[in-house]
């Protein structure tokens, strides 16, 4: 990374860190990017330039956590088997959020009680997940690599999804990599029922 790459950076996680400090204190929608920028010493054109939307702004985290865990998965060699492959993505989404705690934390309470940021933020899942999906596809080859990749991809999205809720209603107090481990212990353990066949 070079020197610009790091001060683009660092403006970024900067204006991030102001604008959940003023989401806290007065809400998403009372809070305004001239309100932003100010507070983080820079010009509203620099926020936009950055965060194009308040919503890119809050789910600006995730866009961290979900990017980090692509990169890591495109890392694995090709040998790599699937399932490791799959372990990657949950072991990068973990490791991000204990990175980031405060502020997934404060993005999800805006998400939970904001329509406009909780379509942003399904819609930044969906792409997230058809981006794994590819990757996976790729690796496994076949006739029905696509369903096989999209079943495993929904399903690793749903181990992530259910122990980060349980981890959120915590408080943040609980152990998100343990909630992790339980949920894919359960899927492990073959405790979760699956469809019975359509005759």
């Amino acid at each position: 990374m070079s020197l610009r790459d790091i001060k683009m950076e660092r403006t970024r996680e900067s204006i991030a860190d102001v604008a959940f400090t003023l989401f806290e204190a007065q809400g998403f929608t009372a809070t305004t990017v001239g309100e932003i920028a100010a507070e983080a010493e820079v010009g509203s054109r620099t926020v936009y330039r950055y965060f194009p939307t308040k919503e890119e702004l809050v789910l600006s985290g995730f866009k961290k956590v979900f990017d980090t865990a692509l990169a890591d998965v495109r890392a694995c060699p090709a040998e790599t088997p699937i399932p490791d492959v799959l372990r990657t993505v949950l072991e990068s989404v973990v490791q991000s959020n204990l990175e980031l705690p405060k502020q997934l934390r404060g993005a999800y309470e805006i998400i939970t009680t904001t329509p406009s940021v909780r379509a942003h933020f399904a819609q930044s899942i969906r792409a997230w997940e058809a981006d794994l999906r590819r990757e996976v596809a790729d690796r496994l080859g076949g006739r029905s690599a696509e369903a096989i990749a999209g079943l495993a991809v929904a399903q690793t999205a749903a181990v992530f999804i259910l122990a980060f809720e349980d981890w959120y209603a915590s408080g943040g107090r609980a152990d998100l990599r343990k909630l992790t481990r339980t949920a894919l212990d359960l899927l492990h353990a073959d405790k979760v029922p699956v469809p019975a066949r359509i005759q």
